[in-house]
This record gives C-alpha cells, sequence and structure tokens, in this order.
C-alpha cells in the first residue's frame, strides 16, 4: 500500500501535473461561473510554473542534495563490497527492442563498472526490481547482467542481484537481508548524488551503515543562475521522499 500511495502522491505533486492540475480546477471553476475560486487557481498554477520552471528553484535544491555527501573518488581500504542502487537501467525500452537500454541516471551503472575494476577482491551487488505501477514482468536485475557485458564487465561469481525491491528502503532492507552484513564491514553505496542523502537515511534506518559513494551529478555545484522544471522535479521527489520515509520511520538521520 506504502509504494502504491507514495506512486500516486508523487504523481499529484509534481510540479508540471500539480500546477496542470490546479490550471484545470481554474477552467472548471471558470465554467461553473466561480470567478474568485477560477482565480485565485489560475494564479496558483501561475506561481507553480514560476517558481519550479522558471526561477533556479530546482538548481538551489538539486545543488543542496548533491552537495550534502562529499564527492570522492578514491574509498579508503578494506572495501568489503560495493552496492549500487537500480534506477539507471530503462526496462521498458530494453525489454521491447531486446537490447540493454540505459536511463539518464546511467552513471550510476558506470561508475559501479569502474569501482568494480578498481577493487576486484570487492563483492559487487546490484539493487533494483520493477519500481513501477504496472509491474512489468522483466525486472532491472533481470538486466543487470547482459548491460555489464556489453560494457566489457564480467564480474561473474563477484556480483549478487536482489530483485525484489520497488523502492529505495526496500532497497535497503532486502539488500541487506540477502548480504548479511557483518560488523567491521565496509559496504560502499552508490547512487545519484541527488538521491543519497534519502538513500543513507534508509540504508541507516534498515541498520546498516554504508559509505555514500555519489554519482550521475546534475549541477555544477556552485551558484548559477539558472533552473528548469526538470531539476525542480528531481529535487522535490527527493525532498517529499525523504520527509515521507522520516514520518514512516524508513529513514534515520546520518549520525557520523
Amino acid at each position: 500500500m506504502f509504494f502504491i500511495l507514495s506512486k500516486l502522491v508523487w504523481f499529484v505533486l509534481a510540479p508540471f501535473n500539480l500546477a496542470l492540475i490546479v490550471l484545470t480546477g481554474a477552467m472548471l471553476a471558470m465554467k461553473l461561473n466561480r470567478n474568485r475560486t477560477a482565480r485565485a487557481m489560475g494564479i496558483a498554477a501561475w506561481l507553480i510554473l514560476i517558481v519550479f520552471g522558471v526561477l533556479p528553484t530546482g538548481q538551489l535544491m538539486t545543488r543542496w542534495l548533491e552537495n550534502k555527501y562529499p564527492q570522492i573518488t578514491e574509498v579508503e581500504r578494506p572495501v568489503t563490497g560495493i552496492i549500487v542502487l537500480g534506477g539507471g537501467i530503462d526496462t521498458d525500452v530494453g525489454n521491447a527492442r531486446h537490447v540493454p537500454q540505459l536511463k539518464s541516471t546511467a552513471d550510476r551503472i558506470t561508475t559501479f563498472v569502474d569501482l568494480g575494476r578498481r577493487y576486484p577482491w570487492a563483492k559487487l551487488v546490484f539493487t533494483g526490481g520493477d519500481g513501477t505501477l504496472t509491474q512489468n514482468s522483466v525486472k532491472e536485475g533481470d538486466m543487470i547482467r547482459p548491460l555489464l557485458a556489453t560494457m566489457g564487465f564480467n564480474p561473474k561469481n563477484r556480483l549478487r542481484i536482489e530483485d525484489q525491491s520497488r523502492t529505495t528502503y526496500e532497497n535497503a532492507v532486502l539488500t541487506k537481508e540477502m548480504i548479511q552484513p557483518k560488523p567491521g564491514e565496509r559496504w560502499v553505496l552508490v547512487t545519484s548524488a541527488s538521491h543519497m542523502p534519502r538513500a543513507i537515511g534508509a540504508f541507516n534506518a534498515a541498520g546498516w551503515s554504508v559509505i555514500p559513494y555519489p554519482a550521475d551529478y546534475l549541477t555544477p555545484g556552485k551558484q548559477d543562475f539558472l533552473g528548469n522544471m526538470q531539476l525542480s522535479h528531481v529535487a522535490l521527489k527527493e525532498f517529499i521522499g525523504t520527509a515521507t520515509y522520516a514520518l514512516t520511520g524508513k529513514w534515520k538521520r546520518d549520525q557520523q
């Protein structure tokens, strides 16, 4: 139920969708001769588009998320294993075209491959099932091995796949159940930099302290004056998702 509700709530609260819903309400109010309501809703829709589509709101929020954990190039040894969160593989297109396809978050996968080569003794874990409401028959976990093969990387028995998770919290819980990490082990977590704060909180809530290795940056990390709806969409999804996780006990603040 949490999974379905989270998808539906985010569909409504996504900036462009919310503006369209409010604008539709304004048109309906106008049709019903409720002019004051129509005017108020029209102004609200306009403000949503200005704040999240024109002003640098998305840049500012995304930059804050991406700067939460520092960018690193080398992990202090020893490294027990490396975990990468799903979200970088397009299962719909890949299944239809019979060729593994990457999404715009492909840097998660390329960073995972790079670390796998640099730490050849480390265990490797891919965690990702099907995060869509339609629940496709093909999951991200089904495509990771053929995708890695196209990149010339064959981890053989080093790679373990968790393919049942649908959310970040399930990534953490189900991967921990599968791996059974021992005290003192050092596990590295790879995901998009903007997603890392929510992911670390989810792993903390699952009782597993991991080392953040951010990838897939969307901003230059410094002040600029450009913004767009896409970055607002990314940032708001993380802020709302983190708040929801915190309220439902699926997120825990980093104690470090």
